[in-house]
């Protein structure tokens, strides 16, 4: 009794696969030849003693159920860490416009008002006093006579005529400033050493991105499908041990019968009933079990939970893989195919592009320029006026700063240290796809040899089972026999759907680990 009680505990708790996916093309093969020849030992009477049996007819279809491919569809919909793959490349592609953008030549325009204060320029420290007329020779003096007009009395040159006197030469400066200018630079160095390599590793990191998000896709579905599995155990299990406490209450009736009649002791009456309640225990057990699948699914297409109806015959093999190759093969495509390892080596070529694009700084830096003024006053002409004018300077400027060398040195050992820790991480990745590889075809192997041993036992513990009550019924069977016979049955029941499954997840865990689930 307490075995049984462990095997409902045991079998309610088989761990959850968290492997592959399995998209549409997954759907389009015909059965697959191994699993077929697998169910095909006996098939017809094997196959209908199975789907005939209470637990075949528990896990029977029904229109508009719960499929597989919903909930990948389902979960890739409502995926938050999809959605941020998404995000990562859309981060990307405008590392992508910076870079190019940083590239082009600089354009700038600016327009400009300034209030000055006042100031003036003065060009000498007095008055300048000057002849008209000069003497031919020598010196002539200077006179003091009547001013032209008869008005007051002024200094004559020789010829009578009055001498000029200049005032002191002054210019006024203009007290508002107003400017329009523009200005155009171009990197010319950087276009020779640093756009190719930044481009490319700016486009790299872009790819990384994408694939990154695609292999999160296929993990997205494959963790739905297999939680699709883990739900099914539950389901399957809770038909069996459902289908079980039927037969043990009419035991116990029996023993009930017997007891009275004198060919039963209270002791066996009691037994039986003990195992009653022991599996009215593992219904419960199993039904909170189902309930938290359901609520796993739920969560992972984001809808209210509810009891969901079974919608895929897991009776039936998965789909066909045609002639597999040696594991070794298998390993060697995985490597090639897996999109998380195409993603890591992408983000190694990217970072080799950068440490390319980063050396470039130890060189000096050549750039080309030009500038256009239009001003009022212009301070290219003089004197200063408050008129508008017009000015240009176009040139080359060569420029190379001491500390940039150290602060490059710094930058690109940085580089190199991250590159080569992606290298490793694309290493780990592949001996850990290996080991995911050489499991999935081991576990495959396994589920389709135990398929055949499972049906058989199945419907060897029913005979059993059969004879054993009748037995019972009798008197002629012991209480032992009858209870070691129920939970061979249950054993062999669970053992049945649960190799079925097995092949679901292992065949589901192979496909992705090879990376055959990847989008075309």
């Amino acid at each position: 009794m307490i075995a049984i009680a462990s095997l409902f505990v045991v079998a309610l708790a088989a761990p959850p696969s968290d492997a592959a996916a399995v998209p549409d093309p997954r759907r389009a093969a015909s059965p697959d030849s191994a699993a077929s020849q697998a169910l095909a030992v006996d098939t017809d009477e094997l196959e209908r003693i199975l789907r005939e049996s209470p637990l075949g007819k528990g896990l029977v279809p029904v229109a508009g159920g719960l499929t597989d491919d919903a909930v990948a569809e389902k979960a890739v919909a409502a995926s938050p860490s999809l959605q941020i793959k998404q995000e990562a490349i859309e981060r990307a592609a405008a590392r992508v416009d910076q870079a190019i953008v940083s590239f082009l030549p600089t354009i700038g325009v600016k327009a400009s008002y300034s209030r000055l204060s006042k100031a003036a320029i003065n060009f000498g420290g007095g008055a300048s006093v000057a002849a008209v007329n000069g003497p031919s020779e020598g010196v002539a003096p200077i006179t003091v006579g009547d001013c032209p007009g008869g008005q007051g009395q002024c200094a004559l040159d020789p010829q009578g005529v009055p001498l000029v006197i200049t005032p002191p030469f002054k210019i006024q400066i203009p007290l508002n400033s107003y400017s329009l200018s523009a200005n155009l630079s171009v990197p010319i160095s950087d276009y020779i050493l640093s756009l190719a390599p930044a481009r490319k590793g700016t486009l790299a990191a872009r790819e990384s991105a994408v694939f990154a998000r695609d292999a999160e896709r296929v993990k997205v579905q494959t963790d739905a499908r297999l939680a699709y599995y883990n739900w099914l155990r539950g389901v399957a299990s809770l038909v069996v041990i459902e289908d079980s406490l039927e037969r043990t209450r009419s035991r116990l009736v029996d023993a009930e019968n017997l007891f009275n009649a004198g060919s039963a002791t209270r002791s066996d009456v009691l037994r039986v009933d003990a195992l009653v309640s022991s599996q009215q225990s593992a219904i419960a057990d199993a039904r909170a079990f189902r309930k938290i699948a359901e609520r796993n699914l739920a969560v992972m297409m984001n809808e209210p939970t509810r009891a969901y109806d079974v919608g895929e015959d897991i009776l039936a093999p998965p789909p066909d893989l045609g002639e597999l190759p040696t594991v070794d093969d298998l390993i060697a495509e995985a490597q090639a195919n897996r999109l998380e390892v195409r993603s890591l080596e992408r983000a190694v070529d990217g970072m080799h592009q950068n440490i390319r694009a980063t050396r470039a700084q130890y060189y000096p830096r050549l750039d080309a320029f030009a500038d256009a003024l239009y001003a009022n006053p212009n301070q290219r002409f003089f004197p200063l006026s408050p008129v508008w004018r017009a000015s240009w300077s176009v040139g080359v400027q060569l420029s190379y700063t001491i500390n940039q060398s150290l602060r490059t040195k710094a930058q690109v050992r940085e580089l190199k240290t991250n590159k080569r820790e992606l290298v490793l991480q694309a290493e780990l990745m592949r001996r850990a796809i290996a080991i995911e590889v050489a499991q999935a075809y081991h576990d495959r192997e396994r589920a389709l040899a135990a398929i055949e041993l499972s049906t058989r036992g199945l419907a060897s513990s029913v005979e059993a089972y059969r004879v054993a009550s009748e037995n019972y019924k009798l008197g002629a069977a012991t209480t032992n026999e009858i209870i070691a016979a129920e939970g061979e049955q249950v054993q062999a029941a669970l053992r049945a759907v649960n190799s079925r499954i097995d092949l679901h997840v292992a065949t589901t865990r192979l496909l992705y680990a090879t990376g055959r689930l990847n989008p075309k």
